[in-house]
């Protein structure tokens, strides 16, 4: 987000009592939209703020705008009725009022399901499938049927979408969910030229749309998505001026009968007359179904003629296979990854003359975002090297790791789950007779967490999204065993803080700029692993892996304080990583999670055995 932009509300506000502001998102023609925890339920939910200004410009009159609220309020709960696994689920509604030039002015808000993943754009090529059988098929099966099931589930329900782009389907995991469907409903246009931003939207506009918006029905929808699909084989489309818009389109020559059969479907979804569209979402599919067909049915000999015209795909097999074979082979070369002895002393700076540089293994199959059982969103962190003083190499497997520091919401969450095992004496949290946390202020007028009437609780709503501070090893360890997690080795912690690094950080070089320890933990700065906040808030807890020869291995895990995050003498990047008592407590040291990649393939599978067709491992909830 542009620092310099004006939003309507601040990090950490609270709203409609239940949910906490945590990032602003994004900002269009009808309000803003911002990424919230929902204190009850312990889940980010996305808040889609609805501006009065926005509700003014689509009605004649001042007469009618109480009207349109109240036809607007009955679109959100008849969407809040549709449970599809291809629509976003919207959880609530509601009416905060605010404060603006001195004027108190309802606002009108809604909550739904927040997805951390990007939109059906980015499954789609830039230049287009086309003359790609393969391709093609490939992303019509994985997620374009399953958007027309999301399409059917809405228009079910009576309702049109009238704004469906690749912009309005966003990706959980590879399950496609549409969103902003039927907000306009009812709602009287006054014309393309007063304040709606038509810009993206235009180029899936059905022609009928223009001449009376009001009475559209679900054909206008079918020429959006045939314009969709039209845009996946032949490239994006123009968002300026174009000869297609309100058009009806297809392809030039199509070569096969795979093509030919998929350029009439997408001629006749895209009539200029609605009347020669498809009736029905369903008689659209069916004809997909029977394209994809005609595809099987192709003679194995003309499909390698195809592939066998196109050679870049055989590069690009030959290129993944020799990657592949060099990863292994460096692998098992390395030896047991996480360990090498050696290195002298315990109580040791991580960086000499030399620091560590990652050798990342470039994946074909990027993983995607988990969400666990702790509301937290884990990131895929490839395998690779480190290399320590002296060129020693420590190998990494691929694991994963949250995203953010554990706040003190999700902490306080924790401690009321399992409250009958604790007790607290003289502000110190005990669980299994072991210090976890450490009550009061961690600075000046800043107490976190409180406990009153044995409920643990954060005392201000603003700080619900801080990390958390003042939790020993054990606290950390307890948490982490609780959600079914680990804390991270320090090979893993250094890795994945230097995996963002594109070549090796040179001597007085900074990472990101120092922020508070009040800072949102959402509002830290990600690296291009997606992993916001390494040193750059608070330092954090790690377990030892990197073994020194006067280590005693026999004693248990040994746990480290590592970062320089707070020390504002500090000129470079470089980082210590201290073993410290797995009791002791620090005002400015908390700690994040990861989890091994075996350990979530297998509660992906297990979840993916047990959920209704439609479901994705990416999207599920890990436990």
């Amino acid at each position: 987000m542009n620092n310099t932009e004006k939003t309507i509300f601040k990090s950490g506000t609270m709203l409609g009592d239940k949910w906490v502001i945590l990032e602003f998102i994004a900002k269009g023609g009808m309000g803003e939209v911002y990424r919230a925890h929902q204190t009850n339920l312990n889940r980010d939910v996305a808040i889609k703020v609805i501006s009065k200004q926005w509700l003014k410009s689509i009605v004649e009159d001042d007469e009618e705008l109480e009207t349109a609220l109240q036809r607007f309020k009955r679109e959100v709960q008849a969407m809040g009725g549709i449970h599809h696994p291809n629509v976003l689920q919207i959880f609530d509604y509601g009416l905060e009022k605010i404060k603006s030039g001195g004027i108190e002015e309802p606002l009108h808000y809604i909550a739904m399901e927040f997805i951390p993943g990007g939109t059906l754009r980015e499954t789609m090529s830039e230049e287009g499938f086309y003359p790609e059988e393969g391709l093609t098929r490939d992303w019509i099966e994985k997620y374009f049927l399953s958007v027309l099931y999301g399409v059917e589930a809405v228009h079910q329900r009576d309702m049109v979408h009238r704004d469906l782009k690749p912009e309005n389907v966003l990706i959980d995991g590879t399950i496609p969910k549409i969103t902003d469907f039927g907000l306009t409903r009812s709602c009287r246009w006054k014309g393309v030229t007063q304040s709606m931003d038509f810009k993206g939207t235009i180029m899936y506009m059905a022609p009928e749309q223009l001449a009376d918006f009001r009475r559209t029905d679900h054909r206008a929808d079918i020429y959006s998505l045939g314009k969709i699909l039209y845009e996946a084989l032949v490239g994006k489309i123009s968002t300026t001026s174009d000869p297609t818009h309100f058009k009806c389109v297809g392809l030039k020559n199509p070569a096969t009968n795979f093509f030919k059969a998929i350029d009439q479907i997408i001629q006749k979804a895209t009539a200029e007359n609605k009347e020669d569209r498809y009736i029905s979402i369903e008689e659209f599919r069916n004809a997909i179904l029977k394209a994809l067909i005609i595809l099987k049915q192709q003679p194995g000999e003309k499909k390698m003629r195809t592939f066998l015209e196109h050679p870049k795909w055989i590069w690009t097999g030959i290129s993944v296979a020799i990657l592949s074979v060099l990863i292994m082979t460096t692998w098992h070369l390395l030896g047991n990854p996480g360990q090498v002895d050696g290195l002298k002393g315990l109580n040791v700076s991580l960086f000499s003359n030399k620091p560590h540089t990652p050798d990342i293994y470039v994946s074909a199959n990027i993983k995607e975002p988990v969400l666990t059982e702790d509301s937290a969103t884990i990131r895929y962190v490839p395998g690779g090297t480190l290399t320590l003083p002296e060129d020693r190499p420590v190998a990494v497997k691929p694991f994963y790791m949250d995203e953010t520091p554990v706040t003190n919401l999700q902490y306080v969450s924790f401690l009321n789950e399992v409250r009958s095992g604790i007790r607290i004496n003289n502000n110190v949290v005990l669980g299994d007779e072991n210090i976890w946390l450490m009550l009061g202020e961690v600075t000046e007028g800043y107490e976190p967490i409180i406990c009153t009437d044995d409920e643990f609780s954060v005392k201000h709503p603003g700080h619900a999204a801080c990390p958390v501070l003042r939790v020993t090893a054990f606290g950390a360890m307890a948490y982490a065993q609780f959600y079914g997690k680990r804390l991270p080795s320090e090979a893993e912690w250094i890795y994945a803080y230097h995996g963002a690094k594109k070549s090796p950080i040179s001597e007085h070089e900074e990472t990101f700029e120092k922020k508070p320890i009040l800072t949102p933990v959402i509002l830290l700065d990600a690296n291009p692993l997606e992993i916001r906040g390494l040193n750059q808030c608070i330092n954090e807890w790690t377990i030892q892996s990197i073994k020194g020869q006067d280590s005693d291995t026999n004693k248990g895990p040994h746990y480290m304080v590592i970062g320089n995050a707070r020390d504002e003498t500090a000129k470079n990047a470089w980082l210590s990583a201290v073993i410290r008592q797995p009791w002791e407590s620090f005002e400015e040291v908390g700690f994040r999670c990861a989890m091994d990649i075996s350990e979530i393939d297998s509660d992906l599978k297990k979840n993916k055995d047990t959920e209704p067709v439609g479901q994705h491992e990416a999207g599920s909830v890990v436990k």
